[in-house]
């Protein structure tokens, strides 16, 4: 099972780099960076496929997260058991089931900068990070992707509510 996860972890990686997006270890089962890999949390995120293998070479049960702003992504998490709901009307974009939620991809605008929530139950992530598929929640539920297409610009609804733009 080791193999399979460190293989799926590896595929996943590649994928997340070649989308841009700058990739970081977390502990196994837990939401936590791996300080044990890097000292700096996601600003010690990387778009470099082979630090990827040697992290993986160094624990092959870490979790995989996303740094936010080293992706230019913006990202709405939907956390159910907060009151958290999807909006089915929200543009379609890259999307993750978590544990108890979701959570939606979209880019960044680069003159903008971001509330941290937008209502109850949904926060906003870009100065942070994103537990990512194909990792596993302290739950034990494993992270998946239910929506591979691109990822998109903010709805409009979306980007008057958390955004003030600056010039």
């Amino acid at each position: 099972m080791k193999k399979s996860m460190t293989a799926g972890i590896l595929e996943t990686a590649e994928m997340y780099i070649n989308r841009g997006w700058a990739v970081m270890p977390c502990l196994p089962n837990k939401k936590e960076p791996h300080f044990g890999l890097i000292r700096r949390s996601h600003l010690d995120a990387t778009k470099d496929f082979e630090l990827v293998k040697f992290w993986l070479k160094m624990d092959s049960r870490m979790n995989l997260g996303i740094s936010a702003i080293a992706s230019g992504l913006v990202i709405l998490d939907i956390d159910g058991r907060n009151g958290g709901v999807l909006n089915p009307e929200w543009d379609s974009t890259f999307t993750v089931k978590t544990a108890d939620g979701f959570h939606l991809y979209y880019k960044h605008n680069e003159l903008a900068q971001y509330r941290s929530e937008l209502t109850e139950g949904i926060d906003i992530k870009f100065k942070g990070y994103v537990i990512a598929p194909p990792s596993v929640h302290p739950s034990g539920a494993r992270y998946e992707i239910i929506d591979a297409r691109d990822v998109v610009s903010l709805p409009t609804e979306i980007e008057e509510q958390i955004c003030r733009v600056t010039w």
